[in-house]
């Protein structure tokens, strides 16, 4: 029986989604689906990108809606914040490939449970396509290979509030400042709290040193399980610098309980929508993994403007894994799982996303590793 070719981009019209679609209609003239619950944005969409793409109605809080967006469809990448896991659920149901540029951690605790039923069904599911998880795990893949291994890893990346993101991305940041949460730490588990616990991080380029706060990025979770680390932490750095830093006030306030509050998050997002516009242009980002094994360093930096352009990249060919059966093992994989490091970073070096990597000193001075002569080779 041949399979579907299909590639459906649910949120395929939004701030990533129409960045991967464009991508993906480019190597798959006439597969390419633009999927959300407003047909006539998925339709101008589609016309704007060509390549055979067409449009197609689809609610991820809908079953019924999705059950009709599946028709003849082999892959699926959703660009939008999902309540629930009916999406990812129905992918798994149909033996379908899926990947998400933000799953929600709770896909992620029960990945085990999904895993077992993906492999009954023969799906395919590719749990993290963006910055994080995504391009951040593919940085990990290719430290945890030229160590041989990884004691600790962390995870920070710079994010600017001049950039352009969707609304989905905004309610995550917000959303975070109201949750308490588990880090690993030498093999225990403690809890803390986002935007807290600041550290200089060296960013690439003209960013330079920047304060960055616990935050839980999902890319750290499976770690532990993927790369054997004993540590593994996220954190979070914004541009302007006093955004963070008022961030983490609030959070060390105990403003968490107000910010949770009914009705707060719309006039935050008023807010914030003020601040991208007197931030235009002030649109860039950094990425910057550590991983740490048997005393020795290494750092693999990535940064640009427009973020959601990078992201994009990466998603593409996380989804072109899928689409042509590279990913071809049923079941519930993390990228640094099944994905060549290799082959990912000179797809996304072609588009000019060539990321650098340098070995540290792991001497502390300040709260800081030191750079040694041999930055910015390959390891």
């Amino acid at each position: 029986m041949t399979r579907p070719t299909g590639i459906l981009v649910v949120g395929g019209y939004g701030v990533v989604g129409r960045r991967i679609a464009a991508h993906l209609a480019a190597e798959f003239p006439g597969r390419v689906l633009i999927a959300g619950r407003d047909e006539q944005r998925a339709a101008a969409v589609s016309v704007e990108i060509g390549q055979g793409t067409k449009p197609r109605v689809v609610d991820v809080n809908d079953p019924p809606t999705i059950e009709r967006a599946l028709d003849g469809v082999g892959t699926i990448i959703s660009c939008v914040a999902q309540r629930e896991m009916h999406l990812l659920q129905a992918s798994i149901d149909h033996g379908l490939a899926y990947t998400d540029v933000a799953p929600r951690l709770a896909f992620w605790e029960g990945a085990e449970k999904l895993s077992h039923e993906a492999r009954r069904s023969g799906a395919r599911i590719l749990l993290g396509a963006g910055l994080s998880p995504g391009i951040s795990n593919m940085m990990a893949r290719q430290l945890a290979e030229a160590l041989g291994g990884i004691e600790r890893i962390e995870t920070a990346i710079l994010l600017s509030v001049g950039d352009e993101y969707g609304p989905d991305s905004l309610n995550h940041v917000l959303e975070a400042l109201t949750q308490q949460y588990a880090v690993l730490e030498d093999g225990k588990r403690r809890e803390a709290l986002p935007f807290s616990e600041g550290r200089r991080i060296p960013f690439p380029g003209q960013l330079g040193n920047r304060i960055a706060y616990l935050f839980p990025w999902s890319d750290v979770v499976y770690y532990p399980k993927t790369l054997g680390a004993r540590t593994a932490l996220g954190r979070l750095a914004l541009d302007p610098p006093w955004s963070g830093r008022l961030a983490s006030l609030l959070v060390r306030a105990g403003a968490r309980r107000w910010l949770r509050r009914p009705g707060l998050f719309e006039g935050h997002r008023r807010f914030l929508d003020g601040l991208k516009r007197l931030y235009a242009g002030n649109d860039a980002f950094g990425l910057v993994v550590t991983a740490e094994s048997e005393g020795r360093v290494l750092r693999m930096s990535l940064a640009g403007r427009h973020q959601a352009d990078v992201t994009a990249a990466g998603a593409a060919e996380l989804v072109r894994a899928l689409a042509t059966g590279e990913v071809g093992e049923a079941g519930v994989w993390l990228p640094e799982q099944v994905i060549s490091h290799r082959r990912f970073f000179d797809a996304i070096g072609s588009l000019g996303w060539k990321p650098t990597v340098e070995e540290v000193l792991p001497v502390a001075k300040h709260g800081e590793l030191q750079r040694t002569a041999r930055a910015d080779r390959d390891p």
